[in-house]
């Protein structure tokens, strides 16, 4: 199909999946990621039925199965009030409806099940400590050069490369990201060393004004995920990543205790700055083009920002299939399946964080709101995800 293989400028889940997704095919590929070892930063990741739709195609769903926690609810609590005013059951009801699951994982095990898996394949090449300064359009290839000055020919190359991508500016322009105001304080736990109230087998939401808290269980090894997200009126540097206590502690002033109690097991001396951008249309240029959030950065309040990266992979290579490496009429297909769907989640984020973090009259309205919902009602945002996903031209994919 190609003379050259395909280079894909970063190994985190998007780059691995794309990799994985190209093997499938039997097209070679070089993926180049700039740390000295493949690993995530973050502990927990939600992945919905459409995920585990693409792990299907992929062959990997039982692979995935095995380290993933399948929680029984979504669950979300008023943070002051302590009203409980959603549950959506993410067992027999959902899976019946999507045939798939939602689970939920810890972010390393699912990297290194797809570093693993990729090492099966003779198509994949990685190279670590590789990050890339410099790419280059040629008549019939590409070059990509290394900030240690080495040089990497391709057919095309794919940016996979996230919110800082080096081939987004070449396709799309150094346009800075959104700093959304939101502000994120991660922790780890054993959930052996929680009360039982703490551990439940759900995703809970503790949402209340400007802020909000989630948990839920991940990995293999017993641990809780917990998140604890603010709003900030400050306008802090792109790269500071230096906690503020005393305004976490502020946040959270007034809220139940279960929010307290797990905010002990937060660490509030590191945070993580929360950017997105808004919807572009344009994902290529010549022989370049950008897949997750290289494409579309969004903020996590749909859980959808891996599983589009991953959704992205498995079409763009079914694309490149389907023209048969015809690259430009494969990624004007792609980008026209995909910026609508993308540019959904990224807007709709942003509205689903807003009603997290709503506050006086907007709390309660959302509260009752949501309580008057049918189950079904519940599920259209989830709908939403999973309808629209075709992975060749003869799959019907609507729910």
């Amino acid at each position: 199909m190609f003379k050259l293989p395909v280079i894909i400028i970063g190994c985190g889940i998007g780059g691995l999946t794309m990799a994985l997704s190209l093997a499938k095919h039997k097209i070679p590929s070089i993926a180049l990621e700039q740390a000295p070892q493949i690993r995530e930063t973050g502990a927990g990741i939600q992945l919905c039925p459409n995920v585990f739709k693409m792990f299907d195609h992929l062959e990997i769903l039982e692979e995935m199965k095995k380290i993933a926690i399948f929680p029984d609810n979504l669950v979300y609590v008023d943070g002051i009030s302590g009203k409980k005013f959603l549950t959506v059951s993410l067992k027999d009801e959902l899976i019946k409806r999507f045939k798939y699951p939602y689970g939920v994982f810890h972010r390393e095990d699912l990297l290194k099940k797809l570093a693993e898996i990729c090492k099966y394949y003779p198509q994949i090449e990685v190279h670590t400590s590789s990050k890339v300064s410099e790419i280059s359009e040629f008549k019939d290839h590409v070059e990509v050069i290394t900030e240690d000055g080495r040089s990497f020919k391709g057919s095309v190359v794919i940016g996979a490369d996230g919110l800082w991508s080096v081939a987004r500016n070449f396709v799309a322009g150094n346009e800075l990201p959104h700093f959304s105001h939101h502000v994120a304080y991660r922790g780890v736990v054993s959930l052996n060393n929680l009360a039982t109230h703490l551990k439940p087998n759900d995703v809970v939401h503790w949402v209340r004004d400007n802020s909000h808290l989630v948990h839920y269980p991940i990995g293999v090894q017993g641990l809780l995920n917990i998140v604890a997200i603010i709003q900030t009126e400050k306008n802090y540097a792109f790269d500071d990543i230096t906690g503020n206590r005393e305004e976490l502690n502020k946040r959270f002033e007034g809220s139940q205790g279960p929010i307290l109690e797990l905010l002990e097991h937060v660490n509030p001396d590191r945070k993580w700055l929360l950017f997105d951008r808004n919807p572009i249309k344009q994902w290529y240029k010549g022989r370049a083009v950008l897949i997750g959030d290289s494409a579309h950065p969004t903020l996590p309040y749909l859980t959808q920002g891996a599983g589009m990266a991953i959704e992205d992979a498995v079409i763009l290579a079914q694309r490149l299939v389907d023209y048969e490496g015809n690259y430009e009429i494969a990624f004007r297909e792609y980008q026209e399946e995909r910026y609508l769907r993308t540019g959904f989640v990224q807007l709709m984020s942003r509205i689903f964080g807003a009603a997290h973090h709503s506050s006086g009259i907007a709390r309660e309205l959302r509260d009752e709101w949501v309580a008057m919902k049918s189950k079904d009602e519940i599920y259209d945002w989830l709908a939403k995800m999973y309808q629209g996903i075709e992975v060749n031209k003869k799959m019907v994919s609507h729910v």
